[in-house]
């Protein structure tokens, strides 16, 4: 039994450490498409994205929760797996190995690996993993609520900050990266020039209209 809590206890932290890492890094153009579509997926990724920092907020919470049944269980197996104290080592050294062993396995299951994953598959695993995200966003919802009320408490009355702010859902670089990726044809030099115009497209902002146009001195016209 304890073998087994230990497993899903990983298991869990794996799942919210790499849903919130998958977040971070998936192409936000593609999560707002997704969002679009008349889908039971779809309308879930709605309310996950709504609110990015209470989503992180309640996988944090989660995980949380996890890692303290976690080493409440891995610190009790690692003194049955070590005959640590019937090799007389001290208690001090028997705590640092137990959390050392704890750390190591964690580090490498729970949080090293899963975030490499994730952040590699970002786009295809945050939409297949929607249904259980959505189900302990639910369950954190209040809790990971409450504890976003204190910090902005905390920032905004005592530390005199802004607080927490809403970013744009998506950059310029985030749409460029997602149409290049769309883009699968046979007839590749024409595409590719058509996206290079959209790319340019995307930093007009930063160009000057004289930048852009032919001074009249220049021109060759007729009546």
């Amino acid at each position: 039994m304890e073998a087994a809590i230990i497993i899903g206890c990983l298991l869990l932290s794996a799942f919210f450490s790499g849903m919130e890492i998958a977040y971070v890094s998936a192409n936000k153009v593609y999560l707002g498409v997704e969002t679009k579509q008349h889908s039971f997926i779809s309308k879930i990724l709605t309310r996950l994205t709504q609110n990015p920092s209470q989503f992180i907020a309640s996988m944090l919470v989660g995980n949380s929760l996890v890692l303290v049944v976690y080493g409440y269980h891995m610190g009790n197996a690692v003194l049955r797996w070590l005959p640590l104290q019937q090799a007389g080592v001290h208690g001090l050294w028997q705590v640092l190995l137990q959390t050392a062993v704890a750390t190591f396995i964690i580090l490498v299951t729970a949080e090293f690996l899963p975030k490499v994953f994730f952040q590699v598959y970002a786009n295809t695993l945050i939409k297949a993993l929607a249904l259980p995200a959505f189900i302990f966003f639910t369950a954190f919802y209040w809790v990971s609520k409450s504890l976003m009320a204190v910090a902005d408490f905390v920032l905004v009355k005592i530390l005199r900050t802004k607080g927490d702010s809403k970013k744009a859902f998506f950059t310029r670089g985030e749409l460029g990266s997602y149409v290049s990726e769309q883009f699968t044809t046979a007839d590749q030099e024409e595409i590719d020039s058509e996206i290079q115009i959209f790319k340019n497209a995307l930093v007009f902002s930063s160009v000057r209209a004289k930048e852009i146009m032919t001074p009249r001195s220049e021109i060759a016209a007729v009546e």
